[in-house]
């Protein structure tokens, strides 16, 4: 970092609600149990007993502490402060399945689609760095940006990616590493974000929702500590439960549409969605900071040769299962993508069904 480099105001986090509300119960995986005897059984065993209920958990002893998760918060509230039209020259290529860099708030009779402003920085390799222009304030402090993400992709997610190979009970523990190397082509990235409130009419409009209950299409989902309540998981019984997040030291971690894939459904995507804050945090900028673990681009969106799931069968739509056998994650991510920038800048006026391949995206709501 310069000494001209931009002044950070601290990042505060916000005070939790007090709104009795109706919690989701999620289990805890310490990470720390993987480099101790019995650990990696005792932690497979956890996910075993949760995984058909919904794919939220948290993750703890994940090396990553308060004050680099507050910092990156901190980023984002100065990335999101410059003038719209210095943001616009970071502006990311929605229409061809592409996020990286800025996507701005949608407004007017637009606005009902979503309400948040959304900064991307993908993964630290040449594929993605050379030639790529940031706002200063990234550039001031792209060296603990790139540290955090190595850290969750190195420390976090490559751990669990072993976890569950050895519960699909895969005879290289390393195969879903191997479709995850960091250096290969992928679009994995870092977010900043932040939901703006809107007024109790523009809400009641968009349903109150802030974003519409949907599946990731990445891998797994990181999410960091989020005090104001409004993301909500779809459990096995149809109802909504909010996702409770009261202690920095958790990341919340959720399933998305590429391991569903590749574990044959038996690892689900978790169906989540973000509504409107309870009256005591309704008025507040909803800052969020996440991670989207990928697989590599070529890698293709067909299940695993899986023990575990030549047991229990695929659960996955046979005919989706064999429309997607050429379909690469890059492919799948970029329609996914695509199609979203359709409905936020009113190409189309309601939500497009297919995908790719004649796969349909699900809709909660």
């Amino acid at each position: 970092m310069s000494p001209t480099a931009t002044i950070l105001e601290p990042y505060i986090p916000p005070p939790q609600t007090n709104e009795d509300l109706n919690w989701a119960t999620l289990s805890v995986l310490d990470l720390s149990l993987l480099s101790k005897p019995g650990g990696k059984e005792a932690l497979a065993k956890q996910v075993l007993s949760f995984i058909d209920e919904h794919g939220f958990f948290y993750v703890t002893n994940h090396g990553l502490t308060s004050t680099q998760i507050n910092r990156q918060y901190a980023i984002a509230q100065a990335l999101f402060s410059l003038p719209l039209s210095e943001k616009l020259k970071y502006l990311s290529n929605t229409a061809a399945g592409d996020f990286r860099g800025y996507k701005p708030q949608s407004t007017g009779k637009l606005g009902v689609h979503d309400n948040d402003e959304r900064y991307n920085i993908p993964k630290f390799t040449r594929e993605h760095e050379e030639g790529r222009a940031h706002p200063q304030v990234i550039w001031d402090h792209y060296d603990e940006i790139r540290e955090l993400s190595l850290h969750i992709h190195h420390k976090v997610l490559l751990p669990l990616l072993r976890l569950f190979a050895f519960i699909l009970e895969l005879e290289d523990e390393d195969a879903l590493v191997n479709r995850h190397r960091y250096e290969e082509p992928g679009l994995e990235y870092l977010r900043y974000m932040v939901y703006h409130p809107r007024s109790e009419a523009e809400d009641l409009e968009a349903g109150n929702l802030w974003a519409k209950g949907h599946t990731d299409y990445n891998t797994l989902t990181f999410l960091f500590h989020q005090p104001i309540a409004g993301l909500q998981v779809l459990g096995p019984d149809g109802n909504w439960r909010y996702v409770r997040s009261d202690d920095p030291s958790k990341l919340i971690v959720n399933v998305a549409d590429a391991l569903e894939y590749l574990s044959g459904g038996f690892l689900k995507s978790t169906v989540h969605r973000v509504v409107r804050p309870p009256k005591d945090q309704v008025a507040l900028d909803r800052y969020s900071l996440i991670y989207f673990a990928r697989p590599e681009a070529s890698v293709k969106m067909t299940p695993l040769e899986s023990p575990l799931i030549q047991r229990v069968g695929v659960s996955l739509d046979e005919k989706y299962v064999r429309a997607l056998q050429g379909v690469t994650a890059e492919e799948w991510a970029r329609a996914r993508i695509a199609k979203d920038h359709r409905l936020r800048t009113g190409v189309v006026d309601k939500a497009e069904r297919e995908i790719i391949a004649g796969v349909p995206q699900k809709y909660y709501d």
